[in-house]
């Protein structure tokens, strides 16, 4: 053990090492670094209120989620051109009843049959460096989280992190509590005479977690995990494989972005390096005799004589290419906001097919892979609306905000087969497009703010509302209470989703209603 000399000596050694390196630097330390703590601790709660098919108990009304989660920031000048912020989040995920019937059917097979474990994750989120050497120059190095792109929904153009959407799906609204933090090299030089600037990002590949690419989705059988599998875990056949060729974590991956003003319209252009990330892909297994059936090519195009891990597969992120844009202005002719944003995404990988051995017996996809160039699309319109004041007697006009999302599959053929989700049958369309809105109104000096969330899948069907309101006590609690309601194509009730060739999207989320409350003390 240390003792308290050495740790002393251990620290001025340390610090005399920190006084070089900010003047290799160019720089000096300040007379006492200006460092900030502060944070939140929170305390959320979420209810099922509907019966979940997969179990057969009543589930109605148990709890499904409570969830403490403290974050712990801090924020250091170190020089006049140097400073560190680094961020803490610490979460417990407490056991119930509900999570102990899924573990009991089959959850977490491939783990501890603890769901409650899987959900509690304490991390290091962001510590990273910013450095200014000159007024034009700036860099970021160190873990931190990057958003690019104009949309908080369905993003086109977000895919430099993965989304962790384990623990509560896509109905968090604040994005960097799901995104996965990378260790990062990012740089920005700065162009006034251009009003723009030019950002150059480098992700390291063997520097990160191996799982931190692609969106996590819950395959383990827990609460989020889609009707009908919850208490199956699909990983005990195809477990994730992050050293498959194409799909390896530890590539370096990278991104470069242009960004100005020019007339009064904000935009961007852009591309991106990275992993696929809305949705992991199954590569099926090649060998099939453990299940008595027979073989089919070991891998398939665009992974053909690769051997999978699992016994039916594994889930992979494959790499892919992005070129976007993006554009934002203010139009005085109808007093609103309008935004847009495009990705042509190359190499975009999909499971297709209904009829091999491995599609007949686990669902649709196993058929094999197949790579498609895709165009993603949004376009939004931010406006206040002065008449929902005066109708629903808010103290300012309310907030509307509308956005339309479209995904355009380049070289589509229908006989393809290309579907929406490996283990469902619904087909993947040339054009899908999906419809959502917001509606913001303030009370009481904005201590009482109710919202209105809602999308439309008007491609697949279905769609979800969220009524929500948040009060504000002071300047430290708030708390919020929300309602999360899915309908689907058809009101779907069989447990057997492989079958049903229209379960998209929101029928994942059939009989998944919430009730979710959330308190939260900032400091």
């Amino acid at each position: 053990m240390i003792d308290v000399k050495r740790k002393i000596a251990l620290r001025a050694s340390g610090a005399a090492s920190v006084v070089a390196l900010f003047a290799a630097l160019g720089s000096t330390p300040v007379q006492a670094a200006e460092t900030k703590f502060y944070g939140d601790v929170s305390a959320a709660l979420s209810l099922n209120m509907k019966d979940i098919p997969e179990t057969t108990d009543d589930d109605k009304y148990k709890i499904s989620m409570f969830r403490t989660t403290a974050h712990l920031n801090m924020d250091s000048n170190l020089t006049d051109t140097l400073s560190f912020v680094g961020k803490v989040r610490l979460v417990r995920d407490f056991p119930n009843s509900y999570l102990t019937d899924l573990e009991r059917k089959g959850a977490d097979a491939a783990g501890e049959r603890n769901l409650a474990k899987i959900y509690t994750d304490s991390t290091l989120r962001e510590a990273y460096f910013d450095w200014k050497p000159t007024d034009r120059l700036q860099f970021r190095v160190g873990k931190q989280q990057v958003a690019w792109g104009e949309s908080d929904f369905f993003q086109a153009m977000d895919l430099v992190h993965g989304m962790d959407f384990t623990w509560r799906s896509f109905l968090e609204p604040a994005n960097e509590e799901l995104r996965k933090p990378l260790f990062l090299i990012n740089a920005t030089w700065l162009v006034p005479e251009l009003d723009g600037k030019l950002q150059v990002l480098l992700r390291p590949g063997k520097a990160n977690r191996k799982d931190a690419i692609g969106d996590t989705f819950d395959v383990f059988g827990g609460r989020w995990a889609n009707q009908p599998n919850k208490g199956l875990d699909f990983r005990t056949i195809t477990p994730y494989n992050y050293s498959h060729p194409g799909a390896d974590a530890e590539d370096n991956t990278w991104g470069v972005r242009w960004s100005g003003i020019a007339q009064e319209i904000n935009y961007s252009l852009s591309y991106l390096q990275s992993f696929k990330k809305n949705s992991p892909i199954i590569s099926p297994a090649g060998d099939l005799t453990l299940f008595g059936l027979p073989g089919v090519p070991s891998g398939s195009q665009p992974f053909q004589g690769v051997r999978p891990i699992g016994l039916a597969g594994e889930i992979i992120y494959p790499k892919l290419d992005l070129f976007g844009l993006t554009a934002s202005g203010y139009s005085a002719a109808v007093d609103a906001v309008f935004s847009v944003e495009a990705a042509y995404i190359r190499d975009f990988t999909f499971n297709y097919g209904y009829s091999s051995p491995l599609s007949l017996a686990l669902g649709p996809g196993f058929d094999g892979v197949k790579e498609k160039n895709v165009v993603k699309s949004m376009v939004r319109m931010d406006k206040n609306l002065a008449f929902v004041q005066s109708l629903l007697g808010a103290e300012k006009p309310a907030f509307f905000s509308v956005q339309l999302f479209d995904t355009w599959i380049q070289n589509y053929h229908n006989d393809e087969k290309l579907i929406q989700l490996v283990g469902f049958g619904q087909a993947s369309k040339r054009h899908s497009s999906i419809l959502t809105t917001i509606l913001g109104l303030s009370y009481d000096n904005g201590q009482i703010a109710p919202e209105l969330v809602a999308g439309w899948d008007a491609t697949y069907g279905g769609g979800f509302l969220v009524p929500s309101v948040t009060f504000q006590y002071g300047k430290d609690w708030r708390l919020k209470v929300e309602y999360d309601h899915f309908w689907d194509n058809g009101n779907r009730t069989s447990a057997n989703a492989a079958t049903e060739r229209d379960t998209a999207l929101f029928g994942y989320f059939s009989h998944n209603d919430q009730l979710y409350m959330k308190l939260t003390y900032q400091f």
